[in-house]
């Protein structure tokens, strides 16, 4: 059972690995030009706003990675909960650069008067979600920690 269920979060986790890279190298070139053709005044921003958007995707792929080492971890070696704290760590540490750049990329185009709705909305979406991420690889962290303890006390 345990096969099958790190088998079903293995794919997940690829597959929107997948569609997050897809998303990055085909809808949010389109994004950025129909933004441009919107609001032609920010057409200056269009390639440091999708340097920023990219920039933030490197982080998000080493979560992802970090995830797959997890799964196949637990899978193989039972539950190793310093490795696992580890990875979670570095999940956390992965969400915490995501959220600093989107708040300094939002900070700066709302202080510069180029911040477009569309790219507004889709960075809070982003920083929402990645909040929900960094809070809940807290949670599970602390978790194991908890659980650790209380197997190193019986």
């Amino acid at each position: 059972m345990q096969k099958i269920n790190s088998t079903i979060l293995s794919s997940v986790t690829i597959l929107i690995g997948t569609i997050i890279l897809l998303l990055c190298v085909f809808v949010l070139p389109k994004v950025a030009q129909e933004t441009v053709l919107i609001h032609p005044e920010v057409t200056y921003l269009k390639y440091p706003v999708l340097l920023g958007m990219y920039a933030t995707a490197l982080p998000f792929f080493y979560a992802i990675y970090e995830t797959l080492i997890m799964i196949q971890i637990i899978e193989y070696q039972s539950i190793n909960p310093s490795r696992i704290v580890q990875g979670l760590n570095r999940i956390k540490y992965s969400a915490f650069v995501i959220i600093v750049f989107y708040v300094l990329g939002i900070f700066i185009l709302d202080y510069a008067n180029a911040l477009p709705p569309i790219i507004a909305v889709m960075g809070f979406g982003i920083l929402l979600v990645t909040i929900m991420v960094a809070a809940g690889a807290s949670f599970i962290k602390n978790i194991l920690i908890k659980y650790q303890l209380k197997l190193s006390n019986s």
